[in-house]
């Protein structure tokens, strides 16, 4: 009795261990399966929704009231006022820029104001700026050759941004809030 416990002893080892081994590699099969249709699969429905779970909402609490001196003039008041910040999160440029144009749409049809530091009007193409000095040192901190016409440094911004609308009045908008979010690093 003693030899054929000693003989299964090393069989029983084996087994044990081939099934340790067989299990581990389905584990793994497993795991390996559901990373596939988390990140192939799934990828990006689940991109999308972390996307829409960046979105920012604060309440801040409304000041007192209007501040008025004895005869009853305001001295201070207070004006109710909402900002809208824009990030570019992991969104294709065209996406990014037709939702722009929307936003900018609604700031006005709705009197609101956004900011446009843009320094190139169109209808007709000219720089904002009242000297030549300015404008120069504009573009050389904008990394464009300093001969470059308004029309010419419009659609070098329109290109920059790949925007592939054709309407200029609606191209101009979406530069300038674009030129904002690059000045802010936002």
């Amino acid at each position: 009795m003693k030899k054929s416990n000693k003989l299964n002893k090393p069989i029983n080892f084996k087994i044990r261990y081939n099934i340790i081994i067989v299990l581990t590699y389905c584990i793994g099969i497993i795991l390996l399966v559901q990373l596939f249709n988390l990140q192939i699969v799934h990828g990006n429905e689940y991109l999308e929704t972390s996307n829409t779970r960046l979105t920012r909402e604060s309440i801040l609490k409304a000041a007192r009231g209007n501040i008025r001196d004895s005869s009853g003039t305001i001295l201070v008041g207070t004006e109710t006022s909402n900002n809208l910040e824009i990030y570019k999160s992991k969104i294709d440029t065209n996406t990014l820029n037709e939702t722009i144009l929307r936003v900018a749409n609604v700031l006005e049809q709705n009197d609101s104001k956004y900011i446009d530091n843009f320094p190139v009007k169109v209808n007709p193409f000219a720089f904002t700026y009242e000297n030549e000095e300015r404008e120069k040192s504009w573009k050389k901190a904008n990394k464009l050759d300093e001969n470059l016409t308004a029309e010419e440094t419009f659609y070098k911004f329109k290109e920059k941004y790949q925007i592939e609308n054709d309407n200029i009045e609606e191209t101009r908008k979406i530069i300038a809030i674009r030129y904002q979010i690059a000045r802010r690093r936002l």
